[in-house]
């Protein structure tokens, strides 16, 4: 017994590392793995796609305002507690969540599960800072990085999985699990336990140096700002940048003074998110005795350059790994788990680039590190945005690789040179500060991103359906419609509908012009019944031509469809990759540091 207590007295920094990489890769897992379920829940529930996206939304939300607060109470009363008592919030959570009846209660459990991961995450980087030396700690946050791009790939595949199968029928029938999303939520609950047990030999680390209080004030202020700011880049394209698009509804309910004259309901909250910003940085600047944020942090330069690099970084990498997966779905028709299998490459090359990054830096200097790695993954993505209708698996592989290799060479020497100059008293604020940077260019990547692909999608498919010869007015405007609304989903759906009621008609029009045409000629039948059977057969055959017809014009559609929607993918992801070259260039503001 004394010498596995002096085993992991000796090894508790790796001991740390694996309770805080195991803990990472279930809170970024869980932001990827409901996303395969969400169709599934939506049936299961009878739920509306607006209360399906609040499913998401409210963990996002939850996870963006409170990384801050929580990270700095971590600093003031323990960040092994906060970690712990995070760690058992997003467990129970996430139990709550598989055990949830209706898509209400999904939706409070998930803020359940939000809040709990904002207590964790400031501490899986401010327990590296603690336990690490500075010397150490690029292999620290290489494992830390290669973990965060392993839970961000492998999320389709799990989700897929576990959402199509469980864990197969015998034990799904065991535990009486009928709807297989719920182990989503589940498959939570024994990670967690592993974590939990292993960070109780974790050693606590907090500031000794003083006595800290809660700055209550400052924490209403960041997360009314950070929530208004997340939620306006969320639902944006939903209620319009600028002019309303769609009645704003809040809690089920319309709210309808919001609207300023023709201004829509978005630029209000962002409005308001920046007056309740500026409000904040005045307030925490007055030299209050204990501010929730230390705005001297941002006097470090290092600190300062990597908060922005970092949004940039994620607002690239999370912008394009939310379209990948909708292109390999919707335009080469894989499932979920094909799609995630096909993502492989990318996420090998993280995790064999991020650890080598994060050891080499410390001997030579993050900077060039994260010069190179955003440059190689503005390559990748623009070498992904030559994407076919019919490209290969084996197309995919070296664009693949590629970002992968960039993404890693960045983001693990991005956190070591961001923190390197932070005192330890002051790693959780500091890391809360830059996990909401980080958080924030990833809402505003997938937001921006997605509403730019919408915007040429609509565009193109109005474009491309024009040439579409025979194609009903109505039908071509259906589907433009349901596209400018964001669901193009359910499009084909909604193509269905309306191009049989355009079918049904053109037919039952031609019929009646055909009969008409043709009285005069069936009288020359002197048996009425051989009459009947003529026209019978002429209707037919004119059922089966115009059949036929409407057949290839609905072919054409879905060619043209797939095209428009590889092509829209195609300019964004170039934007992409100009996003991830301005990161690339923002990083020679760094002051290389050799540890």
């Amino acid at each position: 017994m004394k010498s596995i207590k002096t085993f992991f007295r000796k090894n508790r920094k790796w001991l740390t590392l694996f309770t805080v990489a195991s803990s990472l890769f279930m809170i970024l897992l869980d932001g990827n793995v409901v996303n395969l379920a969400i169709p599934k829940i939506l049936v299961d529930f009878n739920a509306t796609i607006a209360q399906m996206e609040w499913v998401n939304n409210a963990y996002l939300l939850t996870f963006a305002v409170f990384l801050i607060t929580l990270g700095r109470l971590g600093d003031s009363f323990g960040r092994k507690k906060f970690f712990m008592g995070g760690l058992v919030l997003f467990v129970v959570g996430s139990f709550l969540c598989g055990y949830s009846q209706n898509v209400t209660q999904l939706v409070l459990l998930r803020v359940i599960q939000g809040i709990g991961g904002a207590a964790m995450m400031p501490a899986t980087l401010s327990l590296l800072v603690a336990n690490f030396k500075k010397k150490e700690r690029g292999i620290a946050f290489g494992v830390w990085g290669a973990v965060a791009g392993l839970a961000i790939v492998l999320g389709p595949i799990i989700g897929g999985y576990l959402t199509d199968n469980g864990l197969g029928s015998g034990i799904n029938s065991f535990l009486g699990i009928r709807e297989l999303w719920r182990y989503v939520f589940y498959v939570n609950i024994p990670v967690g336990i592993v974590a939990f047990l292993f960070a109780t030999l974790i050693p606590e680390s907090m500031d000794t140096t003083k006595k800290h209080s809660i700055d209550f004030l400052g924490i209403i202020l960041s997360a009314s700002s950070i929530f208004l700011l997340t939620f306006g880049f969320i639902e944006g394209q939903k209620y319009g940048w600028l002019h309303p698009n769609d009645q704003f509804v809040l809690f089920g309910k319309e709210v309808v003074f919001t609207n300023i004259g023709n201004i829509g309901a978005i630029p209000v909250i962002f409005l308001f998110s920046i007056i309740l910003g500026i409000i904040f940085v005045i307030y925490e600047s007055r030299g209050i005795s204990d501010p929730l944020v230390d705005l001297g942090l941002f006097k470090k330069r290092n600190f300062s350059v990597g908060s922005f690099s970092g949004a940039v970084l994620s607002f690239a990498m999370m912008g394009a790994f939310f379209l990948l997966p909708l292109y390999l779905e919707i335009v080469l028709g894989f499932s979920a788990i094909k799609a995630g299998i096909t993502i492989l490459p990318l996420a090998i090359a993280i995790m064999i680039s991020a650890p080598v990054a994060g050891r080499l830096s410390d001997k030579i200097g993050a900077k060039y590190f994260i010069i190179a790695g955003m440059a190689v993954m503005a390559i990748g993505f623009y070498l992904l945005g030559f994407l076919k209708v019919n490209t290969t698996e084996s197309e995919l592989i070296l664009p693949f690789v590629v970002t992968g290799l960039g993404i890693g060479l960045s983001m693990s020497p991005l956190a070591n040179i961001t923190l390197l100059d932070i005192p330890e008293s002051e790693a959780g604020g500091a890391s809360g500060v830059f996990s909401t940077t980080r958080q924030i260019g990833s809402v505003m990547g997938i937001a921006i991103l997605g509403a730019f692909l919408q915007t040429q999608i609509a565009t193109n498919i109005d474009k491309n359906l024009q040439t579409i010869q025979g194609l009903p007015v109505d039908t071509r405007q259906a589907i433009v419609d349901v596209t400018k609304k964001g669901n193009y989903l359910n499009q084909q759906a909604a193509v269905e509908t309306q191009l049989k009621a355009d079918m049904e008609k053109a037919i039952k029009a031609e019929i009646q012009k055909a009969m008409a045409a043709s009285s005069a000629q069936t009288n020359k039948f002197l048996d009425p019944r051989l009459a009947a059977k003529a026209q019978a057969e002429a209707v037919a055959a004119l059922q089966k031509k115009l059949l036929a017809k409407f057949q290839k014009i609905g072919n054409e559609i879905g060619t043209q469809s797939k095209q428009s929607f590889t092509d829209s993918i195609d300019v964004t992801v170039k934007i992409a990759s100009l996003i991830a070259l301005f990161g690339a260039v923002s990083a020679f503001a760094f002051k290389n540091r050799r540890v």
